[in-house]
C-alpha cells in the first residue's frame, strides 16, 4: 500500500551542518527506504543545528503542526533514528502520541521494533538510553569548553560586535581561537557609548531608541548590512567583553536561567571601552530603569523633579501651580505628603516657589564648583585626558584608513572583473557593490568623527584668564537650556532637603567632594525665607508663622 511520509533529519550544531554529510545521508538513505516499498515522499524536514533534548526546533514544530490536523497529510514520519526525533524520553513518548491520535506511524529506518506492547516498551528503552547517552555527552563538552574558556580560549563560532577571531594555536585537529578587534566595528561602538554619555553634540545623552535611530539615519549598519536595532544598542551597552573581560557559562543552555557568579568563568579580551566608562554607563541604565526611576522623572522638564523633599516629613515635594488675582500663573514645590495625604502627614509643609529654588541650587553649585582653582585642575586632567584619547584616536583613524583603502580596492576589482565579463551575475554584482559603498561611507564617516572628536585644550590658563572663565561659564550655565542645567544638576547632586530656612544639597563624594578641596574660600549655603508672596489666590498661601 502506498504511504504518504514526511521525513524527517536533524544534526545537533551548525558546525555539523556546514561540514558534515551526515544530513545528506539521512535523506538518501531515506529516498531508498520509501521507494523500495513503494512510499512517495510528500515533504522533507530538515533541523541543521538544533538540540534533539527539547522540541525547540523550527522544522520539528512545523512537522508536528502539519501532520497533526485532521485529516493528516503523511501517513508515516520517517527517521533514520530515534534519536534524531528526541533525544527526551518523556518528549519522545509525547511526541509520538500526538502523531498516533492522528493516524500518522513514527518509523525508524535503523530500529524497527515491530507492533505491540514489547515494541513500545523496546522504544521507550531506547529513548531512555538516548537521553542518557545525549546527558553524558553534554557533561562532557561542557567540562571541555569550561576549561577551553578557562585557558583563555574562545568559545563559540561568531564573535561578538566589534570583534572578530584569530587562530592562535592548534591541537590535533582543535583549532584554538581568540577575539581580536574589529577596528571598523568597534568604532562603531565607542561611538554608541559616546552617544549614550555624551549626545552627539546638537543634543544631550541619548537613550538606547534614540541611538538605534542616530546610527541607522546616518547609514550605520551592522552585520549582513542589518538596521541597529534597540536589542542590539542595548546589547552592546551591557556587554562586559567591550571592557575587557568576556564572561562564559552565565547562563543554564537549557533554562536560559542566569548561573550563579562563581559559576561564571572570565576570559580575557581586548579592551574597547575602558572599565570606568563600561560601569559607569550600567550605573545610569540601572538608575534609567522604570522601575528605578519612573519615566514621569525622567522625562520630566522640571529641573529639581526626583531630588528635592520636605525636611519635616522627608516627602517628595512635587510642582504644583496657582493662579493670582491678576491672573498670572506661578508655580511651586510643595510637600506631597501634605497635598496627597493630609495634615497628620506633614504639620509643617514647606511650599517654595519653583524659580526660587532651582536658581538657590543651581548658583550654589556653580559657586562651589566653577572656581578658578577648580577650573585650572580640571583643564589639567583635560589635557591629560587629550593626550590619551588623541594617541588611541590616531591608531584607530589608521586602522579605519586602511580598511577604507581595501574597500576601495575591493570595489576596483569588482569594477574590473564586470567590464572583463568573468561575473555574469549583474544582479549579485550590484549588491556586492552597494554594500561595500556603505561599508566605505561608515568607515570615512568615522574617521571623520575622530578627525572631530579630539577637542583643542590650552596648556594652562592665567590667574586673570581663570577667572575670567569661570565666570563666563557660570554665565552661560545659568542661561542654559532646561535640559542642560538638568544634566549638570543630576550628575551632581542626590537629594536636596529644603526647610524654611535653607536647602541642604548631597551629593556622591566624587561628584561633589572632590570640588570642595578648599572649603572655607566657598562660602556659606544660600537660604531663603519663606515670606515670598502676599494676598490671596486660588490656592492657599502657606502661613508665616
Amino acid at each position: 500500500m502506498t504511504k504518504r511520509v514526511a521525513v524527517y533529519a536533524r544534526v545537533s550544531t551548525t558546525r555539523q551542518a556546514e561540514n558534515d554529510i551526515s544530513i545528506p545521508d539521512q535523506l538518501a538513505q531515506a529516498r531508498r527506504f520509501c521507494q523500495e516499498r513503494s512510499w512517495v515522499v510528500v515533504r522533507e524536514f530538515i533541523d541543521a543545528g538544533a538540540s534533539a533534548r527539547d522540541d525547540k526546533r523550527p522544522e520539528f514544530l512545523r512537522l508536528l503542526d502539519a501532520a497533526c490536523t485532521d485529516p493528516s497529510p503523511y501517513d508515516v514520519v520517517l527517521v533514520h533514528s530515534q534519536s534524531r526525533f528526541f533525544r527526551d524520553t518523556a518528549g519522545y513518548v509525547v511526541s509520538k502520541r500526538k502523531l498516533q491520535k492522528h493516524a500518522v506511524s513514527l518509523v525508524s529506518m535503523t530500529q524497527d521494533f515491530g507492533e505491540g506492547a514489547s515494541a513500545e516498551f523496546a522504544e521507550t528503552v531506547i529513548a531512555a538510553s538516548d537521553a542518557l547517552n545525549s546527558a553524558e555527552t553534554s557533561k562532557h563538552v561542557t567540562r571541555t569548553m569550561l576549561e577551553n574558556a578557562r585557558q583563555g580560549f574562545w568559545n563559540g563560532s561568531q564573535a561578538p560586535y566589534g570583534y572578530c577571531t584569530v587562530a592562535v594555536e592548534q591541537r590535533g585537529q582543535r583549532v584554538k581561537k581568540h577575539l581580536a578587534i574589529e577596528e571598523r566595528e568597534a568604532a562603531t561602538v565607542r561611538q554608541v557609548f559616546k552617544l549614550f554619555l555624551d549626545g552627539d553634540g546638537a543634543k544631550g545623552p541619548m537613550g538606547v531608541k534614540d541611538i538605534a535611530s542616530w546610527l541607522n539615519t546616518r547609514g550605520f549598519r551592522g552585520r549582513n548590512g542589518n538596521p541597529f536595532y534597540t536589542s542590539l544598542v542595548h546589547a552592546i551597552l551591557t556587554r562586559t567583553a567591550y571592557s575587557g573581560v568576556h564572561y562564559y557559562n552565565t547562563h543554564d543552555g537549557r533554562t536560559e536561567r542566569l548561573r550563579d557568579k562563581s559559576e561564571w568563568v572570565a576570559v580575557p579580551v581586548p579592551q574597547i571601552i575602558s572599565p570606568d566608562t563600561f560601569n559607569h554607563v550600567q550605573e545610569l541604565l540601572h538608575a534609567r530603569r522604570p522601575n528605578i526611576t519612573p519615566p514621569r522623572i525622567t522625562n520630566s522638564e522640571v529641573l529639581l523633579t526626583g531630588l528635592v523633599r520636605c525636611e519635616s516629613c522627608g516627602s517628595p515635594m512635587m510642582l504644583r501651580t496657582g493662579t493670582s488675582k491678576t491672573g498670572r500663573t506661578y508655580r511651586y514645590y510643595a510637600c506631597s505628603g501634605r497635598h496627597l495625604k493630609g495634615r497628620s502627614v506633614c504639620g509643617k509643609p514647606i511650599c517654595v516657589p519653583e524659580a526660587q529654588l532651582d536658581q538657590l541650587v543651581l548658583g550654589a553649585l556653580a559657586d562651589q564648583l566653577l572656581t578658578p582653582t577648580r577650573l585650572c585642575e580640571l583643564l589639567g586632567a583635560a589635557v591629560q585626558h587629550r593626550r590619551k584619547t588623541t594617541s588611541e584616536a590616531r591608531a584607530q583613524k589608521m586602522t579605519l584608513e586602511r580598511q577604507c583603502k581595501e574597500i576601495d580596492a575591493q570595489i576596483d576589482r569588482l569594477i574590473v572583473a564586470v567590464a572583463e565579463g568573468t561575473l555574469p551575475d549583474m544582479r549579485q554584482i550590484r549588491a556586492k557593490i552597494e554594500d561595500l559603498t556603505a561599508r566605505r561611507e561608515e568607515c570615512a564617516g568615522l574617521v571623520a568623527q575622530l578627525e572631530s572628536g579630539v577637542p583643542e585644550f590650552r596648556q594652562a590658563l592665567s590667574k586673570q584668564q581663570a577667572v575670567s572663565v569661570s565666570a563666563t561659564l557660570k554665565q552661560r550655565l545659568m542661561e542654559a537650556p532646561p535640559s542642560l542645567k538638568k544634566r549638570y544638576l543630576h550628575g551632581l547632586v542626590v537629594s536636596i532637603v529644603v526647610d524654611d530656612r535653607k536647602a541642604v544639597i548631597s551629593g556622591p563624594p566624587a561628584a561633589i567632594a572632590a570640588a570642595m578641596t578648599n572649603p572655607d574660600q566657598l562660602g556659606g549655603v544660600r537660604t531663603f525665607g519663606r515670606k515670598w508672596c502676599a494676598g490671596q489666590d486660588s490656592n492657599p498661601r502657606p502661613s508665616e508663622s
